[in-house]
């Protein structure tokens, strides 16, 4: 099978023929039908610093939707023909964490495509614990939006968001969702903040209520001026960038919330805050971390989002492409507001 591998550590990434994947009783075979590019798999495949731990060599690659082709002989619920989405997080089900409800930070979890074999590639073999069945009629490239949806949800209802006033640092494929999101979940003004005025017009025309450039515009003033000189209620920053992490502290009204999404770019180092007294403490702002999505909670209730028309999953593709031209797609994916979605050969 065809499967885009991180053998170096070095920038790129190689397309290489591998077996297909054997299964372990807990797992199922998989063919991938839609696979999508995050922002963890560029860090990645450009070799940034905040992952220089990865293990090496793997197949990339950790959100999919595909059909079920084989069944471990310890599986059930799951058969031959299913179509699933899936987990990027392969919780053991054992540890204190997986037994009270937050499998998603299970301490012995693996991740799909960093500590196993991911989706990049035609086949995957996947543990069922990670597995969600979907509609059979779902498309490909939605169902692989699943994932990040997923992230983005589970963000946008780490705090209220009715009758708030909403920051969105970072306009790529997550931070176009949660704006969308935020509004669903009530709140009153929604501002979008990115160095691409292209992205932050594209969002004002869809309802978004205000928008600012971080690059040629000072953010902090003009939000203030925006919110009467209270600031966001609540703050999403989705880049990772320090700079940009403390200036959404700086943005954020006093007694409001800081969500962090965004994978720190600058490794080991994480994000340090300057002035931690000022722009925290006293101010008493709530600061929230996201890594992932509940298990099965935020699962269940994306799909009866998207059963119900409430989510428009076709906005968030940014590009469809074949697995073959993932270079190609690493670029897109630097200036796409929507995710690039790659399609496996399966010449079979």
């Amino acid at each position: 099978m065809k499967a885009i591998v991180k053998a170096q550590r070095a920038v790129g990434a190689q397309l290489q023929d591998l077996p297909v994947p054997e299964i372990q009783p807990d797992e199922m075979l998989v063919k991938v039908l839609a696979t999508g590019i995050c922002g963890s798999d560029r860090d990645s495949y450009e070799w940034r610093p905040n992952k220089h731990g990865l293990q090496l060599p793997v197949t990339m690659g950790h959100e999919f939707f595909g059909e079920v082709v084989k069944v471990g002989s310890h599986v059930s619920g799951y058969k031959v023909g299913d179509r699933i989405s899936s987990d990027s997080h392969m919780p053991c089900g054992e540890c204190y964490l997986c037994r009270t409800g937050k499998a998603h930070l299970c301490m012995k979890r693996g991740v799909l495509g960093f500590q196993k074999n991911g989706c990049f590639a035609e086949y995957v073999a996947l543990p069922a614990v990670a597995a969600f069945k979907m509609p059979g009629d779902t498309k490909p490239e939605y169902g692989a939006l699943m994932e990040p949806m997923g992230v983005a949800f589970h963000a946008a209802m780490k705090t209220s968001l009715s009758g708030k006033k909403v920051l969105v640092i970072g306009l790529g494929a997550l931070g176009y969702m949660i704006k969308d999101f935020a509004k669903m979940l009530g709140a009153t003004r929604v501002i979008v903040c990115s160095t691409n005025d292209k992205k932050i017009q594209q969002c004002l025309d869809e309802g978004s209520d205000y928008g600012v450039n971080s690059k040629t515009e000072d953010v902090v003033a003009k939000v203030l001026e925006y919110t009467d000189g209270n600031g966001a209620d609540v703050v999403f920053e989705m880049t990772g960038a320090n700079h940009l992490y403390n200036l959404g502290l700086d943005c954020c009204a006093y007694g409001g919330t800081m969500v962090e999404v965004g994978v720190p770019s600058e490794g080991n180092a994480g994000v340090t805050i300057d002035d931690y007294f000022n722009r925290v403490m006293a101010k008493e702002i709530n600061i929230e971390a996201i890594f992932g999505r509940y298990f099965y909670d935020t699962w269940e209730l994306m799909k009866d989002l998207l059963e119900t028309g409430k989510l428009r999953p076709e906005k968030y593709v940014g590009g469809v492409i074949k697995l073959e031209e993932f270079e190609k797609g690493f670029q897109m994916a630097k200036t796409s507001i929507g995710r690039i979605i790659m399609i496996p050969p399966h010449e079979d």
